[in-house]
């Protein structure tokens, strides 16, 4: 019995050494922690703060959902879609995510070029990726562009709605530059996703197959699991 309770406080002590450590630690680098503003990005929805940190650029969004944008990021990588690395701060009283600054990137929306082939797949993926998580705010500004895409910024994921709310015009005229014309002859029919899409430029080996154990793997909260198991099949996605 003596033996055991030895073992207790041993552990315990143990514990408390490491915790303040890891303090001490944390509080010499929150002291030699050199930040500042170098400029503020201003997009369709949100305001994003450049900060260097260290001599290092990191870009920080408020965000009250920092659970989902993390969450976000985890589904992106089924689709094989680039994203950024992203953490939950606080920066004075508001709480957001911090991200890399890509640099050598620029934003989807002041992209003048025509998508090269590799990017137009990948464009395809994001447009499919935001069907299935219900994401009614994906738009060219929180979308980076360089040889790749890479997508940021969910905080209005998991919404209802068919497959027509979750792509915004200026991500659909990337897509197809008569995107609104296309669209425009097919509203008052009752097609799919995938019969919309293929008219777009979707082919059938564009159509990505999910499995419901990888979706199980990521996604703990059975609402949310159960709407993204539901809408893994396009086709019996109404447009």
């Amino acid at each position: 019995m003596r033996a055991i309770v030895h073992l207790s406080l041993l552990v315990k002590f143990k514990y408390l050494v490491i915790n303040n450590i890891i303090k001490l630690y944390l509080r010499k680098l929150k002291t030699n922690l050199r930040m500042k503003l170098i400029k503020t990005i201003k997009t369709v929805s949100n305001i994003i703060y450049i900060y260097e940190i260290n001599n290092n650029l990191f870009a920080f969004k408020p965000s009250k959902n920092s659970e989902k944008e993390i969450l976000a990021n985890k589904l992106a990588n089924l689709f094989g879609i680039k994203t950024l690395e992203t953490k939950p701060v606080k920066i004075g009283n508001c709480d957001g995510i911090l991200m890399n600054y890509l640099e050598n990137s620029t934003l989807l929306t002041n992209y003048k070029n025509k998508l090269n082939k590799n990017q137009m797949k990948q464009l395809k993926k994001i447009i499919l990726f935001d069907i299935w998580i219900c994401n009614k705010d994906r738009h060219t500004a929180n979308v980076f562009i360089n040889n790749d895409l890479i997508i940021f910024d969910h905080d209005n994921i998991f919404q209802d709605g068919d497959a027509r709310k979750f792509i915004k015009l200026d991500m659909g005229r990337k897509l197809n530059k008569n995107y609104v014309d296309i669209i425009e002859n097919l509203l008052d029919k009752d097609l799919t996703a995938v019969q919309v899409l293929k008219k777009l430029g979707f082919t059938h080996d564009d159509f990505i197959k999910i499995k419901d154990e990888d979706i199980k793997d990521i996604v703990k909260d059975n609402e949310i699991l159960k709407l993204l198991i539901s809408r893994k099949v396009f086709d019996n996605i109404k447009f």
